[in-house]
């Protein structure tokens, strides 16, 4: 490495000392870039194999990419729950629309009405749906893709209301999205965003979230939960790693702290990297 410590952005809008494709071939001259560099900023996706080989050769390297590969998609989010006993809604996967189909047509069932239908892929609620009748059930499945797993969950009572907490790096930032009388608390279906309500139970919340995350090592997605009306901890409904940004400000805000994480970052692996080399 050099006497300067110098990064690398595979991140095509954030450029940096050393700037990279985030697909194509690794020549010899790229990998000496990278495996000498203080640290490698990550684009926002990079196929799984060009990742594995980055990651293979920077000191370090944000944001991590890996969790978004491994727990993709609700039905892998809820076995990771269960293998970790993280708390959540109960929870019923059908690998198809037609297995659940099947145990619909054949009263088999293990949740009473009501419960929350849902796609294993789809973002805002666009893949969710309320079930209060067996006619309900079906229409909810027609809408879902055939080829994907679904699940239905136990309906919680939460005041209408879900904690979102982001994180990026070692920031960390929390808000109610508030339905009302809507069965929906997806700010893109109409929800508003409280960052002043219940104070506790949103520290609550960071703590649990900070706790999975680092047990994850995830550094950057938004991850929902739900608070029962009638106590308990609170239950991890779902990570996403790729979120709306209005809670956060828009665009601009979201590329704010985005920014201010990966300067944290870079000022860690910087110092690291002197550590290093003294």
């Amino acid at each position: 490495m050099t006497s300067h410590p110098y990064f690398v952005s595979l991140h095509h809008q954030f450029r940096l000392e050393q700037n990279l494709p985030a697909i194509g071939p690794l020549d010899d001259a790229a990998r000496q870039i990278i495996s000498e560099a203080a640290g490698v900023l990550m684009p926002k996706y990079c196929p799984p194999a060009r990742y594995a080989q980055v990651a293979a050769l920077a000191r370090s390297h944000f944001p991590h990419l890996a969790p978004r590969y491994a727990y993709r998609g609700k039905a892998r989010q809820i076995a990771l729950f269960r293998r970790l006993a993280i708390p959540h809604p109960k929870t019923v996967i059908y690998p198809s629309v037609e297995a659940a189909e099947k145990a619909r047509q054949r009263r088999r069932c293990p949740l009473s009405l009501p419960f929350v239908l849902k796609g294993d892929s789809g973002g805002g609620g666009s893949a969710v749906f309320p079930v209060e009748s067996d006619r309900g059930f079906q229409e909810g499945l027609d809408r879902l893709p055939s080829d994907e797993p679904v699940l239905i969950q136990e309906w919680i009572e939460n005041g209408g209301r879900d904690l979102r907490v982001v994180l990026m790096g070692r920031l960390i930032k929390s808000y109610f999205r508030v339905g009302g009388t809507s069965f929906y608390n997806n700010v893109s279906k109409g929800a508003r965003i409280d960052f002043e309500l219940q104070p506790e139970l949103q520290r609550t919340g960071r703590e649990r979230t900070m706790d999975l995350a680092a047990c994850l090592g995830i550094d950057l997605a938004a991850f929902d939960l739900m608070f029962p009306s009638d106590g308990g901890p609170p239950l991890f409904v779902e990570i996403n790693f790729l979120f709306g940004r209005k809670g956060l400000g828009g665009l601009k805000g979201y590329q704010r702290m985005f920014r201010t994480a990966v300067h944290e970052w870079m000022d860690r692996a910087r110092a690291a990297a002197r550590v290093d080399t003294s």
